[in-house]
């Protein structure tokens, strides 16, 4: 997920469906749901499965530190292999959802919602307009479909930020410490945090199989993205 997360193509919470901690994670994220949290030590203890996200997050860690240098090599000297390894692992991804975790007849009966991703997913990757993100506004919402994306499978939030012609603003930004900058950023973020994995966690337990066929969709159609926008 580490790895994902650093490379602006695929998103990590499609590496965590691959590995089936998906709703784990999401379900981690809303203990901070602010509808339900409670201020006191055991509220966390008795929500949080320690075992389960302490190793997550620090296997992320550590590979968003050591793969930074390991991805920016084969950006620049392996494009076109790393595209096709992306895709191919979103491929897989998608495969594995609609195939491998229920019968293929069973993600057949959401065929819709599968189109339906697949059609929101390739928008989005076709999307080649630049807007002036010197707008607040504007940057709230780049914060909000940057986080939004780190929770979906299929577009990583920084290719979203590389969509949105706004990936260099914020880089900058974040090493220059400008705090002014991004703070509409970290709203649009911060919203998207507390209002997203609850929404996530109620469709799964609605109709796990509809969601995550969805979610298929969604990666399918994030694969264009890759290969227009990964530079």
């Amino acid at each position: 997920m580490g790895i994902a997360e650093i490379t602006p193509g695929i998103s990590g919470a499609t590496i965590a469906g691959l590995f089936n901690v998906y709703k784990d994670f999401v379900t981690f994220l809303n203990v901070f749901n602010p509808f339900k949290i409670k201020p006191n030590l055991k509220y966390f203890l008795k929500e949080i499965n320690f075992n389960f996200i302490i190793p997550l997050l620090f296997g992320m860690a550590i590979s968003i530190y050591l793969s930074a240098f390991a991805v920016d090599y084969l950006r620049k000297n392996y494009l076109y292999e790393l595209k096709i390894f992306l895709s191919a692992v979103m491929l897989i991804a998608v495969i594995k959802n609609c195939g491998f975790d229920q019968s293929f007849k069973d993600s057949l009966k959401y065929l819709f919602d599968f189109i339906l991703g697949l059609l929101i997913a390739i928008v989005i990757a076709l999307s080649l307009v630049e807007l002036d993100f010197n707008n607040s506004f504007l940057l709230v919402l780049a914060g909000l479909l940057a986080f939004a994306a780190f929770l979906l499978p299929g577009i990583s939030g920084s290719l979203v930020l590389v969509i949105l012609g706004v990936y260099g603003n914020v880089t900058t930004a974040i090493k220059d410490i400008d705090l002014i900058f991004l703070a509409p950023f970290i709203v649009g973020m911060v919203i998207s945090f507390l209002a997203l994995p609850a929404q996530i966690i109620k469709r799964i337990n609605d109709n796990e199989i509809k969601t995550k066929v969805f979610f298929s969709g969604l990666i399918l159609g994030s694969i264009p993205a890759v290969w227009l926008h990964l530079v």
